[in-house]
């Protein structure tokens, strides 16, 4: 089984075809496949089945969340999620709220955003210099002449790729840990300038705090590596803004059955989101699909259109 027949089982993807028509879905051989391989031998419902499936892999997804945000002592709760690929939008709204994430940001065409973030990347290269040397005078000058030198390494590489010297961004971080300690700390530099030493042995103490809860004045510090980031800037076109649909009448594309955890089998709209106007709530539930990608809108959520074309989901009504 996969997580897209839990999701045709649900009614949550369309079960006739997706990307527009293109790809045919088969859903009573996903209903019969769910029934034979997961709710008859655990003696559960084809819905009780499908749904366990998306919550065992939301649990999944909530983990690694956590593990780049709460375990790194950040308030997840004053982050936005943004969700892409094709099936993004199917997880986020459930995911955001396993996660106590208030609000999910869905692009103009999720499933194609990483080929897309692919050629309008910005080209960059790391250069980095193993030091291990101590946080005081001595080694504070051995990081000065270290960071000009992979400066200068990184400029001639970006001279070699032919950008531009007004394109070019140089920034560094220094890698850091107390001595005796297994794992560094990434302390960041304003660009390329390079503090006191006083001042950066704060700031990997005050690092140190968000990402352990405490620190260890008492202990040496031990910088372990250099880190050069050369990038080149590369050229976009300015974001363009969306004309929407004429109303959300227009936008409904037919009504299905969709499943719910708290609801059951509910009675569901199912929106064109490139026929959306602008800036017009969309109560949950609701369906919204396009040829990259669908979103489910809980019950008691709202999506709207932003003027960039951007799926703004509230989940804190």
């Amino acid at each position: 089984m996969t997580l897209t027949d839990a999701h045709v089982v649900l009614g949550r993807l369309n079960p006739v075809a997706l990307l527009e028509g293109r790809m045919a879905v088969h859903a009573e051989r996903a209903r019969a496949a769910m029934q034979a391989q997961i709710a008859g031998p655990l003696g559960l419902s084809i819905e009780e089945a499908a749904f366990g499936i998306l919550r065992i892999a939301n649990s999944n997804m909530a983990r690694a969340v956590r593990a780049v945000s709460t375990e790194r002592g950040h308030d997840i709760r004053k982050f936005v999620l943004c969700a892409f690929g094709g099936a993004g939008g199917l997880h986020a709204a459930e995911l955001a709220s396993d996660c106590g994430i208030g609000a999910l940001l869905i692009p103009q065409e999720p499933g194609t955003m990483c080929a897309r973030g692919i050629l309008l990347s910005d080209i960059s290269m790391d250069f980095v210099q193993t030091l291990m040397a101590h946080a005081k005078p001595a080694g504070w000058a051995v990081v000065r002449k270290t960071l000009g030198s992979l400066a200068d390494k990184a400029r001639a590489w970006l001279d070699s790729e032919g950008v531009a010297e007004s394109a070019q961004r140089l920034s560094a971080v220094i890698d850091a840990r107390y001595q005796g300690q297994n794992f560094e700390i990434p302390v960041p530099l304003d660009g390329m300038r390079l503090m006191a030493l006083d001042d950066f042995i704060a700031a990997f103490s005050a690092a140190h705090v968000r990402e352990y809860g405490y620190d260890a004045a008492d202990r040496a510090v031990e910088i372990v590596n250099l880190r050069v980031r050369a990038v080149g800037l590369v050229p976009r076109a300015p974001l363009a803004r969306v004309a929407g649909g004429a109303s959300l009448s227009d936008a409904v594309k037919e009504r299905r059955k969709v499943y719910f955890e708290a609801a059951g089998w509910t009675d569901t709209p199912v929106y064109r989101r490139a026929h959306l106007p602008v800036d017009a709530p969309v109560d949950g539930p609701a369906v919204i699909e396009e040829m990259s990608s669908t979103t489910v809108v809980l019950p008691g959520q709202q999506a709207r259109v932003d003027q960039y074309g951007n799926l703004i989901v509230n989940l804190n009504l």
